[in-house]
């Protein structure tokens, strides 16, 4: 009797461990299939990273020479506003010549136009000398009028009407 206790509380056991066991098994199997699953997951991580790798090495590659081409394209700037800047100095050296011969030019203009009008009144002054002589000895005249005699053009005073024809011209910077 004795033997029929001990034979059942090891087959309880020997039953407890094969429900044990089959359910280790299972969790083991469960570990397998999520072991694959994760190798699975990473060799599409490496072949994602090797992608990634490769973009950014393109990447790199593209904008070295981006990079290079908007250095040349920045040089090539800077030598145009060098080239303009040298050409703007040289204009305004050109323009203030310009202005000092244009000054130069009014003056002799204008010293040419006062001896013209210091001309004028010399004959407008012997003009009129010759006609109050002229009314002097002969004194047929009305009143000293030389238009009334006919034949005789009237004399106009050219000096009055100059000063508004010449005019000076000033250049400002």
């Amino acid at each position: 009797m004795i033997s029929y206790l001990a034979d059942g509380i090891l087959m309880i056991a020997l039953i407890i461990t094969s429900v044990w066991v089959m359910k280790m098994n299972s969790r083991l199997q469960k570990l397998r299939d999520n072991h694959y699953e994760f190798r699975r997951i990473m060799e599409q991580t490496n072949l994602a990273l090797e992608g990634i790798e490769v973009s950014i090495d393109e990447i790199n590659v593209r904008g070295q020479q981006v990079l290079n081409a908007l250095g040349k394209r920045i040089d090539e700037a800077r030598d145009i506003v060098t080239d303009i800047d040298k050409m703007t100095r040289e204009v305004r050296g050109q323009q203030k010549e310009l202005r000092l011969e244009m000054v130069a030019f009014q003056e002799q203009i204008a010293k040419e136009c006062t001896k013209q009008i210091d001309i004028l009144k010399k004959i407008s002054e012997a003009a009129n000398e010759a006609a109050k002589r002229e009314e002097q000895t002969n004194p047929l005249l009305n009143g000293g009028d030389v238009a009334a005699k006919p034949g005789h053009p009237p004399f106009y005073r050219i000096e009055d009407q100059l000063p508004s024809m010449l005019r000076r011209v000033n250049l400002k910077s």
